[in-house]
């Protein structure tokens, strides 16, 4: 079969991304698994090699050759990319010719996918505000993503800690206006779309648990009824489509329930909900996949750590785990082509 290729992006060159992205490729057997197309300033990559005491092999091109290129065993290709904004970028903080410059990168890495170059992305940490300030336009870069695909269903960040993934119904809003943001719609779609990612990562046969909203799941309606007029209805509804799905659980004893019934996805009603028992799993180990959108996305579950920048202390099991699970998924689109 012929090997995927992803393309790669630095995420906050003010952060450890760059330090990150040099001890993961940095590895003989992460180079030769995958093609890899790396956009980032060729200085900022040079200095993450600097910072990690590390280095690896790589060619840069142009990025008319990428429709016919042919990649060395081991070797990714730079797409060496300047950031528009005159400014140098600055580190250890958030300025706006640093969001520029994520911005510009990320764009580029879902052009070049889109267009068939790569089959999925895989970004170092972010920073909101420093996008923010660059120009993002949508309250995170997933719906940001969702438009630059032209994907307009339903999307949902994914939390994946070891075998563990987890999505939500509602995400980055008021806890105040949680309640009347679910619906029995928004519960089948988040279900589907767990059981969806969950076979692009390679599960056949996915298993996956609903969150109750309320205290005991709301006791038959004493404790609130969206269990009886929201959740359950949404399993329903999703059972009958065929998916393997179980719930609603109460939130407080929903992990062992997972590890009692081997579940693979936990769909949750709001952001929290489910993610701090994830995290306790093993936040270092913790991955963000950018669910819904039509091409395989991922980076690590922590921030930028600005505090960390230049100091070699980063450690890269989170994105390497990222990595890991986005050179998965794009073998298993190149297998299912």
């Amino acid at each position: 079969m012929k090997k995927p290729t992803i393309s790669l992006v630095l995420g906050d060159p003010a952060g450890i991304g760059p330090e990150l992205v040099a001890k993961v490729l940095s590895k003989d057997e992460n180079r030769k698994k995958v093609n890899i197309i790396i956009i980032a300033d060729e200085r900022e990559l040079l200095k993450g090699m600097e910072i990690a005491q590390l280095k690896f092999p790589y060619k840069q091109i142009k990025e008319a050759m990428l429709p016919n290129l042919v990649f060395e065993e081991g070797v990714p290709v730079l797409i060496d990319h300047k950031c528009t904004n005159p400014l140098p970028l600055e580190y250890g903080k958030s300025t706006v010719q640093n969001g520029q410059y994520m911005l510009e990168t990320l764009q580029k890495a879902v052009d070049f996918t889109l267009k068939g170059y790569s089959q999925a992305i895989c970004f170092a940490p972010l920073n909101k505000q420093a996008m923010h300030m660059g120009g993002l336009k949508y309250r995170d870069e997933l719906h940001w993503f969702a438009e630059l695909t032209g994907f307009k269903d339903f999307v949902c960040e994914l939390n994946v800690v070891d075998d563990i993934w987890a999505g939500r119904v509602t995400s980055h809003i008021p806890f105040k206006d949680i309640v009347s943001s679910l619906s029995i719609e928004g519960v089948v779609d988040g279900i589907e779309l767990l059981n969806k990612t969950l076979k692009q990562a390679g599960v056949e046969n996915p298993k996956i648990a609903v969150q109750a909203l309320n205290p005991h799941g709301g006791e038959n309606g004493l404790f609130g009824d969206e269990e009886i007029t929201i959740i359950k209805p949404g399993i329903k509804i999703a059972k009958e489509r065929g998916i393997d799905v179980y719930g609603p659980y109460p939130a407080d004893t929903t992990m062992k329930e997972v590890q009692r019934l081997g579940i693979h996805g936990v769909l949750s009603m709001y952001h929290d909900q489910f993610a701090t028992a994830l995290k306790l799993l093993g936040f270092e180990r913790g991955v963000t996949v950018q669910g819904g959108i039509p091409i395989p996305i991922a980076t690590a579950n922590h921030g930028t750590a600005y505090d960390m920048y230049g100091k070699n202390k980063a450690t890269p099991q989170a994105f390497q785990t990222a990595f890991d699970i986005v050179v998965n998924m794009a073998t298993n689109i190149l297998k299912n082509k």
